[in-house]
């Protein structure tokens, strides 16, 4: 109101002007208030059936993460199962290894042991016989969510065609197919001083000293890096010292006592101890010579032959299986033929022995340090090519070489089947040992025999008489720690059943 003193003193009051500042307060703030409540219906006009939507969906995905997640361990669990498959006896893995099956572990069986779901198991050969590959498929209990994982499973095994303590090898040896490894140190001379094959030492690797020790060089004597060439890195590597990665393994000693027991239950010319269980010393006048026995089995068990303390084997002679000596071993005199004429399937991966070098150009040189050569054909091959350089698409360059990377079945006396080329110069030689070598004392090959397998030496491995050892990765040794590990595992897509 607004007070106005009138004449003669009365007063008159007069309402207040509609337009005045206190009604437009008033009007705005009630405007502001219908304002926001009538955006706050809008918005939750728009929330709530966002929120309603998101709910449902949100139970819907929750169903199916429970059914990816229970498919995924139903997987898991294929894989648990085929792993104690393998841990239950030798015969699975070797059954694998070699391209066989092992019933229910060949996608044929459907296990439904676990709760809520089921599974299936296929268990394949790897790329060497110390890999399987383990598919496992998992359903949920609603049929709709599949889920798979491979993994691969490696053995610990025979990984070198020559492992010892420490190697020296002289002569003519070679190796061929597979590494040699040293624990110790590494000294080549003659014709075992070749650029092939892999050589793995956990010290130095060295060239022989006097005459005949071969055209190439020390590769490592100082532990200072590099500890690996002649090139340090691509294919061109021939060896690793000082136990440069991947390194050396300690040499696996055999299960004793299950070849011993083996060994005793079987029968052997001549005879031993107990069957084929040799007590005392086997050299001298003792010795065993012209050992002609083509039985590598027994039933589904290695002919095994064990020696408690030295062994040597005289004369021309061929046999096979699984020989241990827990104390020295001397191979004298070479193969016998016709028995020793094998033909066999070299190791799919042999070509990785010939990166630097090939047997057909053994001892060529390039000018300048061996890290400076480049290790491939420097013209047309074979024809005007000179050396040295690795494997290449020209068939015969290395024992059972078929190609570039490729191999193919070959015959220890006549050459590669397909050409009759042996892929070195000289002449074929018949086999004096088909297996596995373990010694817990010494080996020398001492009279330039063959092998085809493995030789495993606890203390120091030599050949200085010449000779050869083919690798064999197909070996399946029964050891005293034989783990079996998950070395690597991936999802895949998933085949529904």
């Amino acid at each position: 109101m607004k007070t106005i003193r009138a004449h003669g003193g009365k007063t008159a009051f007069f309402p207040r002007a509609a337009g005045c500042p206190a009604f437009f307060g008033r009007a705005r703030r009630g405007q502001m208030a219908i304002t926001m409540v009538i955006a706050t219906l809008l918005l939750l006009m728009i929330i709530i059936p966002m929120l309603d939507h998101y709910v449902k969906n949100e139970a819907k995905w929750s169903v199916k993460e429970r059914k990816s997640t229970l498919a995924f361990h139903l997987a898991e669990a294929g894989l648990d199962r085929a792993y104690w498959k393998l841990k239950e006896n030798s015969t699975n893995w070797t059954t694998i290894a070699t391209g066989g099956v092992v019933d229910g572990y060949h996608d044929d069986v459907v296990y439904s042991d676990i709760e809520g779901g089921s599974y299936k198991v296929k268990m394949e050969q790897g790329d060497t016989g110390l890999e399987i590959k383990i598919t496992a498929t998992g359903k949920d209990f609603s049929n709709n969510e599949y889920r798979a994982i491979k993994a691969v499973y490696t053995k610990e095994g025979v990984t070198a065609a020559l492992q010892a303590g420490s190697v020296g090898a002289g002569g003519n040896a070679n190796v061929h197919w597979g590494p040699m490894m040293s624990v110790s140190s590494m000294e080549l001379k003659g014709g075992s001083n070749e650029l092939y094959p892999r050589k793995y030492a956990r010290g130095s690797i060295i060239k022989g000293g006097g005459g005949g020790a071969g055209n190439y060089g020390t590769r490592d004597n100082d532990p200072n890096q590099p500890n690996k060439g002649p090139h340090t890195s691509g294919d061109h590597i021939e060896w690793w010292s000082y136990n440069e990665p991947p390194g050396v393994p300690d040499v696996l000693t055999p299960d004793t006592s299950y070849y011993m027991e083996l060994a005793k239950a079987q029968t052997c010319t001549p005879a031993g101890t107990i069957g084929c269980y040799y007590e005392g010393n086997r050299t001298g006048g003792a010795a065993i010579g012209g050992l002609v026995d083509t039985t590598c089995t027994v039933g589904a068990d290695p002919k095994v032959r064990f020696f408690t303390n030295n062994a040597e084997f005289g004369s021309t002679k061929y046999f096979c299986g699984v020989l241990i000596v827990l104390g020295n071993l001397t191979f004298k005199a070479g193969g016998k033929s016709p028995e020793g004429d094998l033909t066999v399937d070299p190791p799919a991966t042999a070509w990785k022995e010939y990166q630097c070098n090939v047997p057909t150009h053994n001892g060529d040189t390039d000018a300048g340090d061996m890290t400076t050569w480049t290790y491939t054909p420097d013209g047309t091959h074979p024809g005007t090519c000179d050396g040295p350089h690795g494997d290449t698409a020209e068939p015969d360059e290395y024992p059972g070489d078929a190609g570039y990377r490729i191999v193919s079945p070959y015959n220890f006396k006549t050459g590669r089947v397909a050409t009759g080329e042996l892929g070195y110069g000289g002449t074929g030689k018949e086999l004096s040992y088909k297996g596995y070598i373990y010694t817990g004392g010494t080996f020398d090959n001492a009279g330039g025999g063959r092998i085809f397998g493995s030789v495993q030496v606890a203390g120091a491995g030599g050949m200085s008489g010449g000779g050869d050892i083919f690798y064999d990765s197909g070996l399946n040794i029964r050891f005293l720690n034989n783990n079996i590990t998950r070395s690597s595992w991936h999802e895949v897509a998933a085949v529904p059943f």
